[in-house]
């Protein structure tokens, strides 16, 4: 994709398009290459690797913290989260309250600097998550809904111990779609991108 030939379809300035596509790369979405345009990546095992261990050993402290710390409000909105997650049979949007579930969780303990870290790491899981993200719908689904169940109760161990567990479970699910003679490699290879006119 060239930055130029879509913003001049899309009657834009050049300048949003370019910032949109900096941002699809930083979040793991595209891969920008000089003079030759925007290319949507491959998945790559060892970054689905490198990120899923980054996430259970830094989400495992969040869940304790979150038990520890969330008000009452923010349960409430936990739970509206959960409440658009059973009603989602969109791949896309599975994936988008995923991300959605896990930056909430990690904005609980109201520490600014672990829910930034939090933020970023899960908009590049999504890429990751995307192709088993109908797989694991309703699992994922019943596995958020116990993690919340143990922070409503301010039980940190095990929440902590549950978000481990599908944290795991997820990377394999997830990885399992990378494997050779994946039915999902096709989508694995070539996977839609998001829509760049919502960035724009």
């Amino acid at each position: 994709m060239n930055a130029d030939d879509y913003a001049h379809r899309m009657g834009v300035s050049h300048i949003p398009v370019r910032e949109a596509l900096r941002a699809l790369q930083a979040d793991g979405w595209i891969v920008l290459r000089h003079h030759q345009g925007a290319f949507v990546r491959d998945r790559d095992p060892a970054d689905l690797a490198d990120l899923f261990e980054t996430r259970i050993h830094l989400e495992d402290e969040v869940a304790v913290l979150a038990a520890q710390r969330r008000t009452a409000a923010q349960l409430a909105e936990l739970e509206e989260i959960l409440g658009r997650q059973v009603g989602t049979h969109d791949s896309g949007e599975i994936a988008r309250i995923n991300a959605e579930f896990h930056t909430f969780l990690a904005a609980c303990p109201q520490n600014s600097v672990l829910t930034e870290y939090v933020r970023n790491l899960s908009k590049r899981v999504r890429f990751c998550f995307l192709p088993a993200s109908m797989q694991r719908r309703s699992s994922s689904l019943t596995e958020h809904q116990g993690i919340v169940a143990a922070v409503r109760r301010h039980d940190g161990n095990l929440a902590r111990a549950l978000l481990s567990a599908h944290v795991t479970d997820t990377r394999n699910d997830a990885a399992r779609t990378l494997a050779p003679g994946s039915t999902h490699r096709a989508a694995i290879s070539a996977p839609a991108a998001p829509d760049l006119s919502a960035l724009v």
